[in-house]
């Protein structure tokens, strides 16, 4: 059909994590779009309170903190309690295992962050809160994403 578009991947959500998920596909050389079906970027990310736990930060070492992934691992647990059992610590794993790299790369995007803060029942301060506010991230995100090429189209519905 004439006048048809032709991406090697199609990101459905303009949120934190679908904007992510273009810059990431567009640096690895993909031709990326990303439909949002709002009138503007931002989805879930843009009411949240902007924060992230990690574990191994360069902040954490600025302020002299030894942490592990096996650690951050152990304390995620006590979050859950007595529902501890349901928690799917398949994901758990590959989270406290790459949050370090991916909060990196969130730096190298050019997003700003404070702390680490002591978010009980952690045993050491891994909360990371962006500057100025959530909004940052689609923000940084989303220029990132123009940068690179990525075509954003808003008001778009996918079923």
């Amino acid at each position: 059909m004439a006048g048809q578009d032709t991406f090697d991947v199609a990101v459905v959500g303009g949120g934190g994590a679908g904007l992510a998920a273009a810059v990431s596909a567009a640096q690895a050389g993909a031709n990326v779009v990303l439909l949002e079906k709002d009138h503007a970027l931002g989805g879930s990310t843009a009411w949240s309170v902007g924060s992230v736990s990690v574990n191994r930060s360069p902040h954490q070492r600025q302020a002299g903190i030894n942490d592990s992934s096996q650690a951050h691992f152990e304390d995620m647990e006590q979050f859950a309690g007595p529902l501890a059992n349901r928690d799917n610590r398949v994901l758990r794993t590959l989270l406290v295992e790459n949050i370090s790299e991916t909060f990196d790369w969130l730096l190298s995007m050019g997003l700003v962050f404070v702390g680490p803060n002591l978010e009980p029942p952690h045993r050491v301060p891994r909360m990371h809160n962006i500057l100025p506010s959530s909004r940052a991230f689609t923000q940084q995100l989303s220029i990132q994403a123009k940068k690179l090429g990525v075509t954003i189209r808003l008001d778009v519905e996918v079923s």
